[in-house]
């Protein structure tokens, strides 16, 4: 935990990833629920491109799912949408310094990511993504209505940060110091 904190402690303390981190973050809340809301954008953008409707809608969905799906899968997005972006922002970081872009970490990152984009929202609303894997509507009859995808981004991503962190700390990036 404390390599973890390290590695973060060293990205706040570079204003340019702390910068990419924040804007990371942003951009994949902001495609997770268009992604998972498309068939809604998609009519939008057919009717008007005004940036302050595209907004609007925008707000409206995130608000319907916070009221159809309830806080918590709101609450997921931006937990995945969060870590994705440090993830992504550490792993710039390390392969700026080594040079080597495959691994693990690396991996864990782009599959968290990934998966986030799945259970971003709430299973009524991905349809449309989730028929890219042949089950339409097949995130209802999950327990947790699809919240599992959310939950297993998390983890894969709280690993992903952990290796990348560990990697960044045997190669030299970081050193290993007690945060006390």
């Amino acid at each position: 935990m404390t390599i973890v904190l390290t590695a973060l402690k060293l990205l706040l303390n570079k204003p340019f990833y702390l910068f990419l981190s924040i804007l990371l973050g942003v951009f994949l809340f902001i495609l997770y629920i268009v992604l998972n809301s498309f068939p809604v954008f998609a009519s939008i953008a057919t009717i008007s491109l005004d940036p302050y409707l595209l907004l609007k809608v925008f707000a409206n969905q995130v608000i319907l799912i916070w009221n159809i799906a309830g806080p918590i899968n709101i609450l997921a997005v931006a937990a995945i949408s969060i870590l994705a972006g440090l993830n992504i922002s550490l792993t710039i970081l390390r392969t700026k310094a080594t040079k080597v872009f495959i691994g693990r970490p690396n991996l864990l990152t782009l599959f968290g990511s990934f998966g986030g984009a799945f259970g971003a929202t709430c299973s009524a609303c991905n349809t449309s993504l989730v028929a890219l894997l042949g089950v339409s509507g097949g995130l209802a009859v999950f327990p947790l209505r699809g919240l599992e995808f959310s939950m297993l981004s998390l983890v894969l991503l709280i690993l992903s940060l952990y290796y990348v962190s560990k990697s960044m700390m045997e190669i030299g990036i970081i050193k290993y110091t007690s945060l006390s």
